[in-house]
């Protein structure tokens, strides 16, 4: 592991102090990865559960659009990693804000002209209502959103409701684009079979709850071979 890469992520890690931020900042790539020494065999494990939880997190979140220029999903990291996932989508799509959080915190990024510009913000439900305004976006979940709706002779919807879809699914439930994507993530969960495990068995609880995905556990879901 480069050092500067070490230096990231231990720094990212929830219980980091100064002192191990010191000892990182002495050791080669190879005493980190070979050294028996108790002091750096813990710098290793906190650096590479760091690694493991942004490598969760890009995999399992899902981003939904809000507008044409914002994309928001839900997550809630064990160690601060929020722009470590929010960079990469920044990356992946430039010219989009990527806004994740959770009921406490926020983190926005936008990638543009070469450089990404951070905010870190409370509330997500609150940043997404936020950026509503600022861009002339409506989100019901926000107190515009609501005004919006009730001039319109609609109901309120609590932000919970809003349901992400896949990125590459177009605004609006039906679609033929949302519907395959229903399709595919229903198909994921395979029946049980005898002595073995289902898919996703080797996932943790905590991993699940930190990236607000409802996993699909019902042994009679659709499969693809349903709909051939």
């Amino acid at each position: 592991m480069k050092n500067g890469d070490l230096l990231r992520l231990l720094a990212a890690h929830r219980d980091s102090n100064a002192r191990l931020m010191a000892r990182a900042r002495t050791l080669s790539p190879e005493e980190v990865d070979a050294s028996t020494d108790p002091q750096v065999l813990r710098i290793r494990r906190m650096a590479l559960a760091v690694r493991g939880e942004v490598c969760r997190m890009r995999g399992f979140v899902r981003l939904a659009p809000l507008g044409d220029r914002v994309l928001w999903g839900r997550i809630s990291p064990h160690h601060d990693v929020g722009f470590e996932v929010a960079d990469f989508f920044a990356r992946r799509f430039p010219g989009k804000m990527i806004v994740l959080g959770d009921k406490k915190r926020s983190w926005s990024s936008l990638y543009a002209g070469g450089d990404i510009l951070h905010e870190v913000g409370g509330v997500l439900s609150t940043t997404l209502a936020e950026i509503s305004r600022i861009v002339d976006l409506r989100f019901e979940g926000g107190e515009e959103g609501r005004e919006v709706s009730e001039e319109k002779g609609g109901e309120e919807r609590d932000e919970k409701e809003v349901e992400p879809q896949h990125i590459g699914a177009e605004e609006g439930a039906g679609t033929a684009a949302a519907d395959l994507w229903s399709v595919y993530y229903l198909s994921q969960d395979v029946p049980r079979r005898a002595g073995g495990r289902r898919y996703g068995g080797r996932i943790s609880r905590r991993a699940l709850r930190s990236t607000g995905l409802d996993a699909e556990k019902e042994g009679g879901s659709a499969r693809l071979q349903d709909f051939t």
